[in-house]
């Protein structure tokens, strides 16, 4: 009798504890990603120029799941006569390649970009994301 007592309180535990951490990880990616899309109080703002601009192939969480393609800007700007590159995500992803290519048309190599950049981390740079 306890064993089936152990075995039906799993039947209901697991998937709970699942269920729970499934939930726990969405909100924590949802804070996260406001979070990148917030500029940081204190950081300042500096012209940068566009170096480059890519599709991403976002990392799959199981093999069998579809592939998707985030636009990745390159960028270069200085502070204090020091220069310094980054890459950012700039948008969401999107299920096809044709999507992705239509908002990296926005960030052309070489044009001027807004870059926000921690003043006590001049390395550690932002762009704003598409809203």
């Amino acid at each position: 009798m306890a064993g089936v007592l152990v075995v039906g309180f799993l039947f209901i535990a697991v998937p709970a504890v699942a269920v729970v951490a499934v939930v726990w990880l969405l909100r924590k990616n949802q804070t996260g990603s406001r979070r990148l899309k917030a500029i940081p109080p204190g950081w300042r703002a500096v012209e940068g120029r566009v170096i480059g601009n890519k599709v991403e192939t976002a990392a799959r969480t199981r093999p069998e799941d579809f592939d998707f393609y985030y636009p990745m800007v390159l960028f270069e700007y200085a502070v204090d006569g020091q220069r310094y590159t980054g890459a950012q995500g700039v948008d969401r992803a999107y299920g096809d390649e044709y999507r992705v290519k239509k908002v990296l048309v926005e960030y052309p190599v070489g044009n001027p970009i807004t870059v926000y950049y921690d003043p006590m981390k001049p390395e550690e740079a932002k762009l704003r994301m598409r809203s």
